[in-house]
């Protein structure tokens, strides 16, 4: 899969937030916050994508809301790409 910008700047932002486990996920609103560019529903679709290949996890809920963790294959996909990203 070809990660985009906004993937990349998602992971980058888990990272950061040390969302690597279920229960310190974020949750779209809080990863909206920190973005700040895109919409939550760009975030949300993001996010889909990422779960579908294994780069995110479903963490426990906070409230009514989903939270988002960073698996140890999204982990791994930053290293390499980290250049692009030092505002993350």
């Amino acid at each position: 899969m070809e990660l985009n910008r906004c993937a990349y700047t998602i992971l980058g932002i888990l990272r950061t937030k040390n969302a690597t486990n279920k229960v310190h996920g974020l949750t779209i609103a809080e990863i909206s916050a920190l973005e700040r560019v895109s919409k939550p529903n760009t975030i949300h679709k993001r996010i889909k994508e990422l779960k579908e290949n294994d780069f995110v996890g479903d963490g426990v809920k906070a409230g009514k809301a989903k939270t988002y963790y960073l698996t140890d294959k999204g982990l791994n996909i930053l290293p390499e790409k980290k250049e692009g990203t030092k505002n993350v």
